[in-house]
């Protein structure tokens, strides 16, 4: 008898383990996406605001991942690839580094208008 139980222990964690691996990319719903002037570079930052539910999702993500690196991708270009170190629980991201002149402004009207997807994923190992 503790063979099969053992046997569908196993089993049951490799699925749960396999979920977890090939889970979708969270979706991010954006209230408000602007450009902004890094104080430190100014370089224009992309600020964009979550709604709560969005938010509360994001801080989820960024709890169970938290040591990893997690890939943030715009209409499927991956924009920034940082290391998650604590959980992020103001709702509200900001990106610097990533956009050539003018692009933020760009991306962030694309975004406003409705007009993209914003996703947050675990990089694969």
């Amino acid at each position: 008898m503790r063979i099969p139980f053992r046997f569908i222990t196993t089993v049951t964690a490799v699925l749960v383990v396999a979920q977890i691996a090939v889970a979708d990319p969270l979706t991010l719903i954006i209230a408000k996406a602007v450009a902004v002037p890094d104080p430190a570079s100014g370089q224009d930052m992309l600020s964009l605001k979550l709604t709560p539910d969005s938010g509360k999702a994001f801080a989820t993500f960024t709890g169970a991942n938290v040591g990893k690196i997690v890939e943030l991708s715009i209409d499927g270009a991956i924009v920034t690839s940082p290391r998650v170190v604590e959980p992020i629980l103001g709702g509200e991201i900001m990106i610097s580094g990533a956009f050539k002149p003018g692009e933020a402004e760009r991306v962030a009207e694309r975004i406003s208008a409705g007009g993209s997807r914003v996703e947050v994923d675990v990089k694969p190992e």
